[in-house]
């Protein structure tokens, strides 16, 4: 398992280092690309966390010839002046735009998301690229913009740029395939991630606050299904594929909890009451990560202060703090056999330690 105190970027940036493909000065205020030419800026920017981090899985994960990408390319026919993040070239003396990347900061809502589309098109058009992509810290999304009307943006959609030039994949995501498995994220990037598929859900205050968590639970529990039940070899159902439309995705989604449904009817009582659009977006920043391999403590810790900023206060919802939990706990020595009951659980801290307690009991006792 992965280091959950690391972030993507961390570990990114690291591997770049390792290759030779960046480099800092002393106190890591600057960084230098190894590109077509020995590109230096300013690296205390959050969003250049974000493009180093694409750059060396750009050169590292799909095998770009770094000497055929630049930085910062001035992208003609452009009112206001614009130049592009990040421009891969079909060829050595970069005269053929291939791709065109446009990276913001990790956390931008779903509007600023749409802007940073439109300038990635923008861009991507007037230098006559092939593709696009939008890097949003751990939310990406890709386009082909040959062969489609300039306003289409639906259709168009990749489930990923394809690896050094070749055919875009039908999926990004495939079980037990170490180049396409979900990624564990650190803690700060889970909370970002819960947020921003919040405010997806919540539409600026389109719906009650209880509600929209409702609806995120709802969407949550499908993730972490799919990440179980899909066999090894098979694409995950919780991802966008290329040329997707919304209805599709929703299908494929609603399919997960559909069947939870009819095996416990108790429990998940109501449909998904969200627009297809709504459950896409969500898809978009939640369909890369492994949550279920992320540990319980990291995990615990990411949903209590993302529910605490959302209910504290506006529901009287508080929490208990970990370490009392976990004495509790201790104290109480649940075993094999015996029911936990909390009827008061909020985020279920007592109930998932006691849980915790009985699967580490098991393994230090017990055979497979």
């Amino acid at each position: 398992m992965e280091n959950n105190n690391q972030s993507i970027f961390e570990t990114n940036t690291r591997r770049g280092i390792g290759a030779g493909i960046i480099s800092f000065n002393e106190d890591k205020t600057k960084i230098t690309y190894a590109c077509s030419r020995d590109y230096t800026t300013g690296f205390k920017n959050p969003e250049e966390r974000v493009r180093a981090s694409y750059f060396c899985e750009l050169v590292l994960d799909y095998d770009y010839p770094k000497e055929q990408i630049d930085f910062e390319v001035l992208v003609p026919r452009r009112t206001p002046e614009d130049r592009a993040d990040i421009v891969v070239y079909e060829d050595k003396e970069l005269k053929t735009p291939y791709l065109v990347v446009e990276t913001k900061k990790d956390g931008i809502t779903d509007a600023e998301f749409k802007q940073a589309i439109e300038q990635a098109f923008g861009n991507a058009n007037s230098l006559r690229a092939k593709l696009a992509s939008v890097v949003a810290g751990t939310t990406k999304t890709s386009f082909n913009i040959a062969g489609f009307k300039p306003s289409e943006r639906a259709k168009n959609v990749i489930s990923d740029i394809p690896k050094k030039y070749g055919k875009t994949p039908k999926y990004r995501f495939i079980k037990g395939e170490a180049d396409k498995e979900l990624k564990t994220v650190s803690r700060e990037e889970l909370i970002k991630s819960l947020e921003k598929a919040h405010d997806s859900v919540w539409q600026g205050g389109k719906l009650a606050p209880t509600t929209a968590f409702d609806e995120v639970s709802k969407l949550l529990f499908c993730k972490l299904k799919d990440e179980k039940i899909t066999l090894k070899g098979k694409p995950y159902l919780f991802q966008i594929g290329t040329h997707e439309l919304p209805d599709e995705v929703y299908k494929r989604v609603n399919s997960i909890y559909q069947k939870a449904k009819k095996e416990d009817a108790e429990v998940f009582k109501d449909d998904i009451k969200l627009d297809p659009k709504i459950v896409y977006n969500v898809v978009e920043h939640l369909q890369g990560l492994s949550i279920n391999k992320i540990d319980l403590d990291t995990k615990g810790i990411a949903f209590e202060i993302f529910m605490t900023d959302f209910f504290k206060g506006k529901m009287g919802q508080f929490f208990t703090p970990r370490p009392i939990i976990q004495f509790c706990v201790k104290m109480m020595k649940p075993e094999r056999g015996e029911l936990v009951l909390d009827p008061a659980c909020g985020s279920g801290g007592f109930l998932l330690n006691a849980l915790d307690y009985i699967r580490e009991y098991a393994d230090n006792n017990y055979d497979e």
